[in-house]
């Protein structure tokens, strides 16, 4: 038992969906069927009961369900943890219901709405239970969800105390914005003081668009998910009052005992995870480690963690070159880690001790400017309810730069997203002040469509794949996506903006349910003066794209094609021709022309990329450098079902060097990786680019051929390197 309950922060989104996907655990922000207002619920709530009224007391009972009473609620799903399959339980006590049975006629008996309380939904590991109240949930304001049952069967017997009936209830499950009809099946025992009934039902985590679960290099969930109700009703004489039923409940504290921690742990939380993991910090929304007690309270987890190698994250394998700022732990580091949590997780320290970072995970830069969007923040199209008209959007924005006059030479360069659960992605680009009048233009223009279409006026303008200003001298600098560090460049080498040069950043936006306004930053680092009088040489970098195929597996593109033959109007897009007209109905021409487009530029065709190994595809593709000089970073970028990656230079020969190995992808950690060593490349230089994808890392409930794009179901290899050139 010990070892299942060692859950790490990654891993609680798994259970946190699967008690979405139970519904009898789930709720989230925009479930107003719970209340009648956003606030958070600060009175008495109690289950709404069978009106008395109604019932016959010459051949009814009332049987009461009361929290802590001995009712649980409990949900199992199979999941595959750092390798090992296992079954992961959760469950909760504090629910509350009226049954009333009818001794004269059984079928007639009814079941009032079941309420649970899921903020007290526990399991045996205290970080997942936070991970869930916090980040899925949001239990804070929706502690509650409901079950309506609808209608029983297998009352059709004569009434007898203390007989078993088998039995189905049938009612309606609630997830998000899903409604079903689930059956409960089980046994049902009526006393003449209590009745007992433990019923379960199998559901689909994806019916309610909430599973199966896939957490790169840690996790997976199963689609099916197995709800029970162990249910003790207690009778009550009718009048009587349904005091001691509040479902409101404190969350309870964890206590820490006694243990070695401040010369073993700490040290190592400090150096490696406080940066990240502290309130205000890029991994608090996971968890928080601002005190001593709060590391106590998930040291199974954090051992877990630790062991697996999920955290801290570093992606490159052993093949790769030495990176600058490899946060992976020694071997010492995790036994230590380790030894402490198997020894009960304690303290000899106060349980408020703070943790301080003593290292910085992620890069700090100086702010010498802080540019928004030029033209004020994007809110994102939306529809009369508020929800998205778009799903996935691509939108250019300008951010001018601040110049005294002569440009400005940047020594470090960052995006930072401001609503960061709906930017997927960004490319920066410079754009010379030349331009102006073709920026001048695209604005225009989006104006004119969004007036025609209705559409809210927003900043800057639609763009998919590049910026839109094709010709117009739009150089990419920066890509960004989630878990990347700013970028720093090395002593007498920066980036120039001439006077009225400006920044184009074409940002993806996927939107689930709704649209925010997002004010994302361009953060500068400027040179200073002496910098640039000693001599600043212009940094370089190529962007490498290499062709995306998965196809269908044979039994996905057996299910599309049975159902484009049974369903009118269905698009079988197991088919590449109808996912190509799909992308140009979504993005225009433009998209629908870069999966053969890239095929070309590699020298092949569709043939030599469509093969599948299971449900693994790959793309290899061998491209000319662009730049010489003194590699100084290397980037690898895909989509959700990317699997691993790689990048090699002069591939096949006796100087053949690996510049970037990723044996197991993990889309949240994309980063710019700076190797130790000098590494030379010169224009002309093969290198050779692999990405591998597997169809089984994401659920998808239309079955898709995957080609190159920019959206959520599509897939990438794109990949980056920024070069030093020789300084005269």
């Amino acid at each position: 038992m010990a070892r299942w309950g060692r859950l790490d922060a990654g891993r609680i989104a798994i259970l946190a969906v699967l008690v979405v996907g139970a519904a009898v655990f789930a709720t989230r922000s925009q479930w107003d069927w719970i209340f009648a207002s956003s606030e958070p619920e600060t009175r008495g709530v109690f289950a709404a009961p069978i009106a008395e009224a109604e019932v016959d007391p010459e051949v009814e009972r009332l049987y009461r369900i009361r929290p802590d009473d001995g009712s649980v609620v409990s949900y199992e799903i199979t999941e595959r943890l750092a390798g090992t399959a296992r079954t992961t339980v959760g469950a909760t006590t504090v629910v509350a219901g009226d049954i009333a049975v009818n001794t004269a006629d059984p079928a007639r008996s009814r079941v009032g709405e079941i309420v649970v309380n899921v903020e007290m939904l526990h399991s045996d590991s205290n970080l997942r239970d936070k991970r869930i109240r916090h980040d899925y949930l949001e239990s804070s304001h929706w502690p509650f969800a409901r079950f309506a049952p609808a209608s029983i069967e297998g009352l059709d017997g004569a009434f007898a105390d203390g007989a078993a009936y088998e039995v189905a209830v049938t009612g309606d499950l609630t997830v998000k914005e899903t409604t079903r009809a689930e059956t409960f099946s089980g046994t049902v025992t009526v006393g003449p003081d209590r009745l007992v009934a433990r019923v379960s039902a199998v559901v689909l985590a994806s019916d309610y668009g909430v599973g199966p679960i896939h957490i790169a290099r840690l996790a997976h969930t199963s689609d099916e998910v197995t709800l029970t109700f162990d249910l003790v009703a207690r009778r009550v004489d009718l009048g009587s009052p349904s005091g001691g039923d509040d479902l409101l409940r404190p969350v309870p504290v964890v206590r820490a005992g006694g243990g070695a921690f401040a010369q073993t742990v700490q040290p190592v939380l400090e150096h490696n995870c406080v940066s990240c993991h502290r309130s205000g910090g890029p991994g608090h929304s996971t968890v928080a480690l601002d005190t001593a007690a709060d590391a106590a309270a998930i040291a199974d987890d954090i051992a877990l963690v630790v062991g697996a190698g999920f955290m801290p994250p570093w992606l490159p394998s052993d093949l790769s070159p030495d990176f600058e700022h490899d946060w992976s732990l020694t071997e010492a580091e995790k036994a230590a880690v380790a030894e402490w949590a198997g020894a009960g997780g304690g303290l000899d320290v106060a349980g408020d001790t703070p943790l301080v970072a003593r290292s910085r995970a992620v890069a700090v830069i100086e702010e010498d400017q802080r540019i928004g969007p030029r033209d004020g923040p994007y809110t994102g199209y939306a529809s009369a309810d508020g929800t998205p008209v778009k799903q996935d959007d691509y939108r250019c924005q300008v951010h001018e730069v601040a110049d005294s006059g002569n440009g400005t030479w940047i020594r470090a360069f960052e995006f930072r997203p401001d609503q960061t659960d709906i930017v997927h992605h960004a490319i920066v680009y410079r754009v010379p002040a030349a331009a102006a009048d073709a920026i001048g233009a695209r604005i225009a223009a989006e104006d004119r469509v969004e007036a025609d279409e209705g559409l809210s006026d927003e900043p800057g303008w639609t763009c998919f794949g590049l910026s839109g200003l094709e010709g117009a001298g739009a150089v990419p600098v920066l890509g960004w996506a989630p878990g990347q560090s700013p970028t720093v460049y090395p002593e007498g080498y920066g980036l120039f903006f001439a006077p009225g040069d400006v920044i184009v950043n074409q940002i993806h936006y996927h939107f689930d349910h709704e649209t925010r306004p997002d004010e994302s930053l361009i953060i500068l680092d400027e040179a200073t003066p002496a910098e640039v009088a000693a001599g600043i040489t212009h940094i370089t970098g190529g962007n490498y794209l290499t062709p995306a195929e998965v196809p269908c597996t044979p039994a996905e593109a057996a299910v599309a094609a049975e159902r484009a033959a049974s369903v009118e109007g269905y698009m079988d897009l197991c088919v590449r021709g109808n996912v190509l007209d799909d992308i140009a109905a979504k993005y225009g021409f433009l998209a629908r022309l870069i999966p053969n487009g890239l095929i070309l530029l590699c020298g092949g065709t569709v043939d030599d990329y469509d093969d599948l190994d299971g449900t693994v595809g790959h793309s290899s593709c061998d491209m000319p450098a662009q730049n010489t000089g003194i590699i100084h970073t290397v980037l690898g970028h895909m989509h959700e079902f990317g699997a691993a990656y790689r990048m090699t230079l002069h591939p096949d020969t006796a100087q053949e060097r690996i510049l970037l190995d990723i044996g197991e992808w993990d889309f949240e950690w994309q980063l710019n990786y700076e190797p130790v060593e000098d590494i030379r490349i010169e224009r002309g230089d093969t290198v050779r680019f692999e990405c591998w994808w597997d169809r089984s890392l994401q659920y998808m409930a239309e079955p898709r051929y995957i080609t190159w794009n920019e959206g959520t179901v599509d897939e990438m290899c794109f990949s980056i390197i920024t070069v030093l050139p020789d300084r005269s």
